[in-house]
């Protein structure tokens, strides 16, 4: 309100200014992107739910690559990552940091990509590159009636450019950066659209490489490094804590240094994509896709909270290579009837995650263990889904319009852990015959979720401005789960397994109301009452006995949103303000726990409240300079917890900040000849949060400001940028890798990258 008090005087200029003040405005605020959020077209303005859009011409110019930076600049998202692969996303204060199930969906083109079940790394499954996307759509608030499982707090679309089938032309794009205590930085894309047959065959090829430097150190101390201690007794490098409650970490900055192995948390990223158009006729078209991306990473983006410096430190010289590879296929059949639109598509991706964990602090004393050196916890997470949608939409002009659909998919995911050192095989039931190679906990876990659903969403047009919307989803899942599990610490305490199968199984409905007044192209109003749901999900055991018994399963959540809205253009449309208020209650939340063995699970842990504002506003100032701000206000916490988990009442949930904040101002000239300047300062704000480790801990809150300048000529393009110019060494979250074993005196903090200034050199043809 601050920024359209100062900006009136500048908006009462001449109506042919303020015309085409208002075009440009809406091209930079992406108020008339095109969006298929509710399985039709419409425009942002015009849609009547929270959502906002960005095209690739926008990704582009705000130098925008990747899925954390969409949540910078998003309002009432959030996220929790630990690096490239290994993101979850939150909207409206529904964590996902519990369960084998996000609380947001997420889309590439018409495939819901579902993350591992067993996923220690983040419950996103792709991390994409996002060049040549032709937008990125994120719908807020519960979409369960079209989306279903997954996207009770929201959506997340990534949609890409199609093949034209009479235009040849490409583009390419080069960026190179250096980090501030890192390295340089790299990255190559390049386009190319061929059309193979005039009107009726084209083939869009996309190839992208990015290379990132790192800045995080791994440091080995020596033969006096010191573990955890119980500080009552101060004996080093013995297990006297076990339960990991009284330990703490020694003066590891006071070791001798072995080694010192700099930036290791380097990251690649390759990926290429093909989509192949086959279009026999106006009404009949047949989209082929395939996308593959790998992502390779020298080390995790944490840092030792104890001592604090943005460095990891080890007894043993461990490595933490990080290794993810994604395949997909997809075909997507559109045929238009004379009044109906039918839509088929059909997916399989496969994806395999490899992950090396330095745990010899968390064994030593979780686990009872004399200090070893060289255990490490290696992890394989591999999965494979297909899915399947057949849908119907109308087409006709009536004030009744429809669509409707079922859908169908199956996931298979199989999750290993390797956790073995010789050292230890002495120890073993039955001594080091029994259990020769020293296995202390190896653990195989296959995991199959199948669903399906069938929905549907009907409006009907009271008067040309009034509009009533009604859905239901109905929802049917089945989960199968094995545990094979051996090793010292286990019930066979060698080389022996014990097996345990769980199954479950929910079904259900998901209603969606909503009402909406659009009196004409300036004003939407809304209202709506949506559902959500997430499938429950089964619990790994513990691999020691004094953690008692826990819950191997746990039941699905749900959500209830109460939303009311509006979408407004003022000032001949220079000035746009999209804001909405929301409640949401939630039920059965699925939380993660740490019980006094440190050993955490998942459970349901009652219900919990969320609501808060959201606003995005751009601000058309003069022919020149453009403001655009959006921020949200989050209230998230517990109002009924269980008897004996350690929660109470009013204790706010994981990882949602209690606000975000992110604001920008353009300024746009044409300089001589066909040139055209464009500068653009943007600063974000983030609020505090709360992760856990042993225990739960409050993360402060941080701000971000990045800079770019930018002079096109034609399709030529050069740019200078500035990320996070003020070198901010924010905290993410805790312990995003460490999986199932945290300790008290062990923390290890996500950081964001520091300072980095590079230029972009792009061309288009």
């Amino acid at each position: 309100m601050l920024a359209l008090g100062v900006s009136t005087p500048l908006l009462a200029q001449s109506a042919a200014q303020a015309s085409a003040s208002a075009a440009q405005a809406s091209a930079s605020s992406g108020q008339d992107i095109v969006v298929t959020a509710e399985k039709r077209t419409a425009t942002v303005q015009t849609a009547p739910l929270s959502i906002t859009a960005l095209s690739g011409k926008q990704l582009q110019a705000q130098g925008i690559t990747g899925l954390e930076d969409i949540v910078r600049t998003v309002p009432g998202i959030s996220m929790r990552t630990n690096g490239p692969g290994q993101t979850e996303i939150e909207i409206r204060g529904l964590a996902s940091s519990g369960g084998s199930a996000p609380t947001v969906g997420y889309y590439l083109d018409e495939t819901p990509l579902s993350p591992p079940a067993a996923s220690l790394n983040g419950k996103v499954v792709l991390s994409p590159d996002l060049y040549d996307l032709n937008r990125v759509e994120v719908l807020r608030g519960p979409q369960g009636t079209l989306y279903g499982s997954g996207s009770m707090g929201g959506t997340v679309k990534l949609v890409t450019n199609a093949p034209e089938l009479n235009t040849f032309g490409g583009s390419v794009d080069l960026a190179g950066s250096g980090t501030a205590g890192g390295g340089v930085n790299g990255a190559a894309n390049a386009a190319l659209n061929i059309p193979l047959v005039k009107d009726v065959v084209a083939l869009r090829l996309v190839a992208s490489e990015t290379y990132n430097s790192g800045w995080i150190d791994r440091v080995v101390g020596g033969a006096n490094f010191p573990l955890e201690t119980d500080p009552t007794i101060g004996e080093l490098n013995i297990p006297v804590c076990p339960g990991a409650a009284s330990c703490v970490r020694g003066n590891v900055l006071g070791a001798s240094v072995v080694k010192r192995y700099r930036n290791v948390n380097w990251n690649q990223t390759t990926s290429g994509r093909a989509s192949l158009l086959i279009q026999p006729s106006a009404g009949f078209s047949i989209n082929l896709t395939g996308v593959i991306q790998g992502i390779r990473a020298g080390g995790y983006n944490t840092y030792d909270q104890n001592p604090g410096t943005t460095a990891h430190y080890q007894p043993a010289d461990l490595a933490e290579p990080f290794s993810d590879s994604f395949k997909m296929v997809s075909a997507v059949v559109k045929y238009q009837l004379p009044t109906i639109d039918l839509t088929s598509s059909t997916s399989y991706f496969t994806k395999r995650e490899i992950q090396t964990l330095d745990t010899t602090e968390q064994f030593q004393v979780y686990f009872n263990l004399p200090f070893f050196p060289a255990n490490t916890n290696i992890e394989y997470d591999t999965s494979r889904q297909f899915s399947t949608e057949l849908r119907a939409a109308s087409r006709t002009s009536s004030p009744f319009q429809w669509v409707g659909g079922v859908f169908y998919s199956s996931m298979v995911s199989h999750y290993i852990a390797v956790n073995e050192s010789p050292s230890v095989a002495p120890l073993s039931t039955g001594g080091a015959a029994a259990n020769p190679t020293g296995i202390i906990f190896d653990s195989d876990n296959p995991y199959k979720i199948r669903q399906f659903a069938a929905f549907g969403e009907a409006s009907y047009k009271i008067t040309p401005a009034l509009k009533f919307t009604a859905g239901v989803r109905y929802f049917n899942f089945k989960t199968d789960a094995s545990f094979h599990e051996n090793g010292l610490v286990t019930g066979s305490g060698n080389a022996q397994y014990t097996d345990i199968a769980v199954s479950g199984a929910a079904d259900g409905f998901d209603p969606k109301f909503n009402l909406s007044y659009i009196p004409n192209k300036d004003l939407t109003v809304y209202a709506t009452l949506s559902k959500g749901f997430r499938p429950g999900g089964v619990n790994f055991p513990a691999p020691v006995s004094y953690c008692g018994v826990q819950p191997y399963t746990y039941n699905p959540d749900s959500v209830w949103n109460y939303e009311a809205g509006e979408k407004a253009r003022l000032f001949g449309g220079a000035v746009t303000i999209n804001a909405d208020i929301y409640y949401l209650k939630w039920q059965g939340v699925q939380q993660s726990v740490v019980p006094a063995c440190a050993y955490v699970y998942t459970v349901n842990a009652g219900s919990a409240q969320a609501y808060g504002p959201e606003i995005e506003l751009t601000a058309k100032l003069s022919p020149n300079f453009t403001f655009t701000f959006n921020g949200s206000q989050t209230t998230s916490r517990l109002t009924a917890v269980p008897a004996g988990l350690g929660l109470s009442v009013g204790q706010p949930t994981l990882n949602i900040p209690s606000y975000t904040i992110n604001s920008a101002i353009e300024y746009h000239a044409d300089l001589a000849g066909d040139y055209r300047l464009v500068a653009r300062l943007s600063g974000g704000a983030v609020g505090r949060t709360y992760d856990i480790n042993y225990y739960t801990t409050r993360l402060p809150a941080y701000q971000i400001g990045n800079a770019r300048v930018s002079v096109t000529n034609g399709g030529k393009t050069f740019a200078v940028f500035a990320n996070n110019f003020t070198n901010t060494h924010a905290q993410l979250g805790i312990n995003n890798s460490i999986g199932a074993y945290p300790t008290a005196a062990l923390t290890r903090v996500t950081s964001n990258q520091p300072a980095t200034f590079g230029v972009e050199i792009s061309a288009r043809y």
